[in-house]
């Protein structure tokens, strides 16, 4: 299988589920291919901005019509799969007809200290709306963490791109990972 990663990044958590895709798909023995014409699936990853793709990957949407697409990406609000779920939608209704959404994932990213010490601002005028910005902003730190990144790549073997990862044992399964996340699987 040839596939081609596509990724806007702006902070490096996407880039972190790019790179931790890139790695399982090369270790199934799939090969990097130059472009999505060149691929049998494209991954298209892209950080969540206002709820959505970020623009700048307006130019290589067109290219991905009629191909098959595995949707990831972060948002700096998490905790909530419905909410990922509306954004994954949102990302998927970007594509050009014809592109066939293969599997998805999304996960919390951790949101640059310049968000917090402007919520922190904002909160002294209005701390009922701005407190839980806040709040949000201290549960993201270190996403993408280890669980979100092993999340993707079961998102990545639900898909059928992947092997999927061998199944825990029953002590593993009785106590979850310590940071385990609310990230949304395909």
């Amino acid at each position: 299988m040839r596939y081609a990663i596509i990724c806007c990044s702006r902070t490096g958590n996407t880039a972190r589920l790019a790179e931790r895709a890139r790695r399982a798909l090369d270790a199934a023995g799939a090969e990097e291919a130059s472009s999505p014409a060149d691929a049998d699936v494209t991954l298209l990853g892209s950080w969540t901005d206002k709820g959505g793709l970020d623009p700048s990957l307006a130019d290589a949407l067109p290219a991905l019509a009629g191909r098959r697409v595995f949707l990831f990406g972060t948002c700096g609000f998490g905790g909530d799969p419905a909410y990922y779920d509306r954004v994954l939608d949102r990302f998927a209704s970007a594509l050009p007809a014809g592109a066939e959404v293969v599997g998805r994932y999304m996960c919390q990213g951790q949101m640059p200290p310049a968000v917090r010490e402007r919520y922190v601002t904002m909160a002294e005028k209005d701390p009922a709306r701005f407190e839980p910005m806040i709040e949000n902003c201290d549960r993201a730190l270190g996403h993408p963490d280890d669980a979100d990144l092993a999340g993707l790549v079961d998102a990545l073997a639900a898909a059928g791109l992947v092997a999927p990862a061998p199944a825990a044992s029953p002590a593993q399964a009785a106590s979850p990972a310590e940071g385990a996340s609310d990230a949304v699987r395909a």
